[in-house]
């Protein structure tokens, strides 16, 4: 956000199918799942003048962050396929970063050498799926679209994007019902 310019969001691949994402929901209980992509934002890490060895992928709301070790940003800016997409919102503050970084690599049981690197967050979508499971409350699980892990740190993000979709969409439609009946009296 240098400038004034915005910076365009980047898409990470999907790398699971939907047919692995269903079986590895279902033996975690969920029922149904429908592909998500979610917004959240890139760090570089790494060492002192160097490129980005891994990235810190983290929201303002985070508890805790996503590492993805390994892997380079994609170049190509793409928009998200099919699915839910949910924005999480602002870039974390500074303060929230060195945080974050603080619990990653007290979480994470090597010693790290390497730092967060002094730059722009980037705004990257993030390929996930989502499960449902009915029971006593509906539960959601959230997977990695490239790594098929579970990612409960992101569960709050996709429960308040959800809940502002649902909001946003029932909204709408009374908006268009009630237009309609106005242009219907008018008639």
């Amino acid at each position: 956000m240098s400038g004034g310019r915005m910076v365009e969001c980047l898409t990470l691949a999907r790398r699971i199918t939907a047919t692995a994402a269903q079986k590895r929901l279902q033996r975690l209980g969920a029922n149904a799942c429908e592909p998500a992509w979610i917004r959240l934002w890139a760090t570089g890490l790494g060492v002192a003048d160097g490129k980005p060895g891994a990235w810190l992928l983290s929201a303002q709301e985070m508890r805790r962050a996503l590492l993805l070790v390994d892997a380079e940003l994609p170049a190509q800016k793409e928009k998200p396929s099919a699915g839910v997409k949910i924005d999480s919102g602002s870039p974390p503050t500074p303060e929230a970063m060195d945080r974050l970084w603080l619990w990653e690599r007290i979480a994470t049981p090597r010693h790290w050498r390497i730092q967060m690197l002094d730059s722009t967050p980037v705004p990257i979508w993030l390929p996930c799926w989502l499960g449902y499971a009915r029971g006593r409350q509906l539960r959601l699980t959230v997977l990695s679209g490239l790594s098929g892990e579970t990612l409960p740190m992101l569960k709050p993000i996709v429960l308040k994007g959800l809940q502002q979709a649902y909001r946003n969409g029932h909204e709408s439609a009374t908006k268009n019902s009630r237009t309609k009946a106005r242009r219907e009296k008018a008639v």
